[in-house]
């Protein structure tokens, strides 16, 4: 099942407790590829879906910059 923007929201407010300007305001945000590696968010668009009634009305996508910096320590962890 996808993750939901819903989700996040709740997620990311454990550590800010839903304010703004909090430490983790200003950490990169990154996406760990099925090899392990991090690559880094760069622009984030929403595409409506085109297909009227669709259950998914839209859909958030993150566009990375595909440079394997790191290997994630948490590969194959969960």
């Amino acid at each position: 099942m996808s993750m939901r923007l819903r989700e996040l929201q709740q997620y990311l407010d454990k550590f800010t407790l839903g304010q703004k300007g909090t430490a983790i305001s200003d950490c990169p945000v990154y996406i760990e590829t099925q090899d392990g590696h991090l690559e880094e968010i760069r622009k984030m668009e929403v595409q409506q879906n085109k297909i009227i009634g669709a259950p998914e009305p839209a859909r958030i996508v993150f566009k990375t910059e595909s440079i394997r910096r790191w290997k994630s320590p948490t590969y194959k962890q969960s």
